[in-house]
């Protein structure tokens, strides 16, 4: 599939039917049947920590840690959830996580406000994407230091493994973040970015999952 979809394919292709997934599950290698079975089965034990109710994968050994009460999972129907993983949402946070995206393994997130990602988005194993820095600090001579802003993937972004998403950043749709980046500062659709910190170096036109 083409990455140059609008943000208005997230509400279209949420509402496909389970039919449509059940033909591609019955494409899957036997393999790729049991870990697709096993992991619905982990989100089926998890459920009670999710708002939503639409069926993903989850991956074994992952931890998913929130506030009972208040804290908020959203994961779009299809959303696929890799081993080790550790998502640990605070007592206001809210994690969503959009239709059909993937999130890689040893990826941590952390949503102490607001960690948003997109739909059809691909997060490569061993990234970091955190919204607060978890401890208050003062720089000398200025006021404490803001430890916490939201985060925001938009569709159909590509991250590579290693990378580092930090608190406040706005990546557009259709960007390509390169391997073991930074990203510190937003950056608009159709980027194709890397380094530490990561900068803007070209214009994606469309890429393939």
């Amino acid at each position: 599939m083409g990455a140059n979809n609008s943000m208005s394919a997230s509400t279209s292709e949420q509402a496909l039917p389970l039919g449509h997934f059940w033909d591609e599950f019955r494409g899957y290698s036997f393999r790729d049947k049991r870990i697709t079975v096993t992991g619905v089965l982990r989100f089926l034990l998890n459920a009670h920590k999710f708002e939503s109710r639409e069926p993903i994968v989850i991956g074994k050994r992952t931890v998913i840690a929130k506030n009972a009460k208040t804290g908020r999972i959203i994961a779009g129907r299809g959303a696929r959830i890799a081993w080790d993983c550790v998502l640990v949402v605070g007592g206001q946070g809210l994690l969503s996580i959009g239709t059909r995206t993937i999130v890689g393994p040893h990826t941590r997130i952390m949503a102490a406000t607001e960690v948003r990602i997109g739909a059809r988005c691909m997060i490569s194993w061993n990234c970091s994407i955190f919204d607060s820095t978890g401890h208050r600090m003062w720089l000398e001579g200025q006021e404490e230091a803001e430890i916490e802003a939201p985060i925001t993937i938009g569709d159909d972004v590509w991250i590579g493994p290693y990378t580092i998403i930090m608190k406040g950043v706005e990546i557009g749709s259709n960007s390509i973040i390169g391997a073991g980046s930074v990203v510190r500062r937003s950056m608009p659709p159709n980027s194709l970015a890397y380094g530490n910190p990561a900068r803007v170096v070209g214009k994606v036109d469309r890429w393939e999952r």
